[in-house]
C-alpha cells in the first residue's frame, strides 16, 4: 500500500495576516504562532482534528507535551485562539482547526515517483533531440509534457480531496459502534437526527460521526434522571420491579441497607 505524505499549503502573505499579526504583537506572541503551526502540522492528516485517541482527548498537558511548548503558553494560546475563531473546541474537547482543509497538500509515494520518473523522462526526450530543432520547439513539447504530468497530478489529488469527504454512516454501522461502547443510544434516532440537519454541526460540516455519537452519549448520560427510592437509595429499574411483584422484598432491602 502506498505511503501518503501531507504538507502545509501557507499563502506568502500568512504573517501579514491581521490575526496573525494581533498574536505575535502580544507577549509572547511569537510562541503562540510557533505553538498553531504546530498545532496544524499535527492535525494535517486527520482533517483538522486533534484526539488523542477515540476515547481520549487532548488536554494542555498533553499538548505541552507532544509539541514541545511551555504550558502556560499552551493555556493562553488555546484560549487566544478560540477568541480569534482559529481553533473550535468540540463538545467531546475534540479540538477542530478552521482552516487546515484549505492547506493541505498531500500525494501519494507512488505519485512522487512517478513525477520523478516522468521529468526523468523529459530530460532524456530532450537530450537526443534532433540537433537541428529550434529552442522554440524544445520548449513547446517540455510545456505540452509538462501540462500531460499536471493534469495526471490534479486529477490525483481530486480523488484525494473525495476521498477525504465526509461519508454518512449506515444505520448498522452506528449499532455496532453503539454497542461496542455500550452506551444505549438509539442508532436511527441518530441517524434521523443529523439526517434532518443534512449533517451540519452548528455551521460545520460533520467531520467524525463517531465523535459526534460520543457527545449524544454523554448528553444522554448528564440528562439521565435519576432513580432516587426509598430512604435515599437508589435502586435500578430491574429491583424497582421485583419490589412491584414483592413487596416483602422491598421490606427486606431497605432493612439490609439500614443495618
Amino acid at each position: 500500500m502506498s505511503k501518503r505524505f501531507y504538507w502545509l499549503k501557507m499563502k506568502k502573505d500568512f504573517f501579514k495576516r491581521h490575526d496573525i499579526r494581533i498574536i505575535e504583537a502580544m507577549p509572547n506572541g511569537k510562541d503562540y504562532v510557533l505553538f498553531y503551526l504546530k498545532l496544524l502540522l499535527e492535525s494535517i492528516d486527520h482533517d483538522g482534528t486533534l484526539r488523542f485517541s477515540d476515547t481520549i482527548p487532548y488536554d494542555e498537558q498533553m499538548l505541552s507535551i507532544v509539541t514541545n511548548t511551555n504550558i502556560d503558553i499552551v493555556r493562553s494560546a488555546l484560549k487566544l485562539f478560540c477568541e480569534l475563531s482559529l481553533v473550535e473546541i468540540m463538545d467531546d474537547q475534540t479540538i477542530f482547526l478552521q482552516e487546515v482543509e484549505s492547506m493541505i497538500g498531500d500525494e501519494t509515494d507512488w505519485a512522487a515517483k512517478k513525477r520523478a520518473f516522468r521529468q526523468e523522462k523529459i530530460n532524456n526526450a530532450l537530450q537526443i533531440e534532433d540537433i537541428s530543432r529550434t529552442k522554440k520547439d524544445n520548449v513547446r513539447q517540455e510545456i505540452e509534457i509538462e501540462k500531460e504530468i499536471d493534469k495526471e497530478l490534479e486529477k490525483e489529488i481530486e480523488h484525494s480531496a473525495k476521498s477525504r469527504r465526509f461519508c454518512p454512516p449506515t444505520v448498522d454501522e452506528v449499532s455496532q459502534y453503539c454497542q461496542e461502547r455500550h452506551n444505549g443510544v438509539c442508532p436511527q434516532a441518530f441517524i434521523d437526527f443529523y439526517l434532518s440537519k443534512n449533517w451540519m454541526i452548528g455551521k460545520n460540516k460533520m467531520k467524525d460521526w463517531k465523535a459526534s455519537v460520543r457527545t449524544w452519549e454523554q448528553r444522554e448520560q448528564k440528562n439521565a434522571p435519576s432513580k432516587q427510592n426509598f430512604a435515599g437509595v437508589t435502586y435500578t429499574d430491574e429491583q424497582l420491579s421485583k419490589f412491584e411483584d414483592d413487596p416483602a422484598e422491598l421490606v427486606r432491602q431497605m432493612k439490609g441497607d439500614q443495618g
